[in-house]
């Protein structure tokens, strides 16, 4: 699929399309059953150019499960909640990421899990993908800071209101998914701005984060690209400075 906003942006890395099916792709890159695997190497693989795949059998971190639409977290020794604060006196050391456990319990009843009825998550670069017989859910975007206020302008450029976009509390694999996902069964939904999480920003570029846009809002803000401020001179001064980099 070509697309005129992709062009105007300047990217570093190819847009990943995500798609929902009982059909493994043949040759996709994906962990291997038994043994522990983070989403982000293999979405990073597919920003550069290659087709991923995840299934629940070789999902085997229980943020990825979750995180892919693969159910609810499986139970996690000691309870998750303890895990996202404090931790357990000499059990495990907790991340820190919530006050206390009950704030983790609170953050985990937020989140919109879902058990998908298929068997595979599949990423794929949007250059691989044939929009007339293929439909994607969720577009992931992974972008710098000019790439990100562009996108974030223009979700907003043609919908009423100030929040079409939005940053959660998160791990990096439910802000790419989960919650874009979630977007994507509302009337109006929004983009999420993604891979914030403190674990698995060391796997990330420092200046990178995503953009992630259920298809049907990317379809929207494809057609806006024509007339907007991507066509004028101020954007034209930021896209300049990226192309020297």
């Amino acid at each position: 699929m070509k697309s005129s906003l992709v062009q105007e942006l300047n990217l570093r890395y190819e847009p990943v399309t995500v798609f929902l099916s009982n059909e493994k792709p043949e040759g996709a890159l994906q962990g291997k059953e038994g043994q522990w695997s983070c989403t982000i190497p293999l979405f990073i693989a597919a920003a550069k150019g290659k087709v991923a795949v995840f299934e629940r059998s070789t999902t085997n971190c229980p943020g990825g499960k979750a995180g892919l639409g693969f159910g609810q977290f499986p139970n996690y020794p000691g309870g998750i909640e303890y895990f996202l604060s404090v931790g357990k006196s000499g059990a495990f050391e907790g991340e820190g990421y919530l006050k206390n456990p009950e704030l983790g319990k609170d953050f985990v009843e937020c989140l919109p899990i879902t058990d998908i009825p298929y068997q595979y998550v599949i990423f794929k670069p949007l250059t691989q993908v044939d929009i007339a017989n293929e439909r994607p859910e969720v577009i992931i975007f992974y972008v710098n800071n000019d790439q990100l206020s562009a996108l974030t302008v223009l979700a907003n450029y043609a919908r009423p209101g100030i929040e079409n976009v939005m940053i959660p509390f998160s791990s990096g694999c439910q802000s790419f998914f989960l919650l874009p996902y979630a977007e994507t069964q509302k009337e109006n939904p929004r983009a999420v701005v993604g891979l914030t999480d403190i674990t698995v920003r060391p796997m990330v570029e420092p200046d990178m984060l995503s953009f992630s846009v259920p298809y049907r809002m990317f379809l929207d803000m494809e057609e806006n690209v024509k007339g907007s401020f991507l066509e004028k001179h101020l954007w034209h001064r930021v896209a300049a400075r990226m192309k020297k980099e």
